[in-house]
């Protein structure tokens, strides 16, 4: 994929991203997931500009759908863009109209595109079940985080 592709699937999923016009964490991490492996091949994305671009709309979904010219780089397009949509759970009806939009744009098929979709929907709706025994562990704690203060020691310690 050349550069102009990758910005393209980039702003793409961006756009899915404020769909909803909501701005939910795990939809930001998701468009980093992207980004990060987007850019392993493309040295020149540079992100915060590109979310400049599409914030103040200086770029459409037309406009950069017309940017991606393999069959290969729209499909990507479109299912990182069901992705970002995904992230934070099922999709609005506002995310459907734009994934609609969208696929019409990159004039992908409808069929396996909805196939795409709807898998990906399946799997957005199943509870993330906790581990076995029930309960969450708690998390590491943060790396140079204090560890707090040392248990008491024993006669076998001394």
């Amino acid at each position: 994929m050349n550069p102009t592709e990758t910005r393209a699937v980039v702003a793409l999923s961006l756009m899915a991203a404020f769909a909803d016009g909501d701005k939910h964490a795990r939809e930001r991490e998701e468009i980093k997931r992207i980004a990060e492996g987007l850019a392993a091949s493309d040295e020149t994305l540079h992100l915060p500009g590109l979310y400049q671009d599409v914030l103040l709309k200086r770029v459409s979904v037309d406009s950069m759908a017309a940017q991606l010219q393999s069959t290969e780089a729209r499909q990507m397009a479109y299912e990182m863009a069901v992705c970002v949509c995904d992230a934070d759970g099922t999709q609005s009806d506002t995310e459907r109209l734009f994934l609609e939009e969208l696929r019409l744009a990159l004039a992908l098929d409808g069929a396996p595109a909805k196939a795409f979709s709807e898998a990906a929907e399946a799997i957005a709706a199943v509870p993330v079940a906790p581990p076995a025994g029930g309960v969450a562990a708690p998390p590491p704690p943060a790396a140079g985080a204090a560890a707090g203060p040392a248990p008491p020691r024993g006669p076998v310690d001394r």
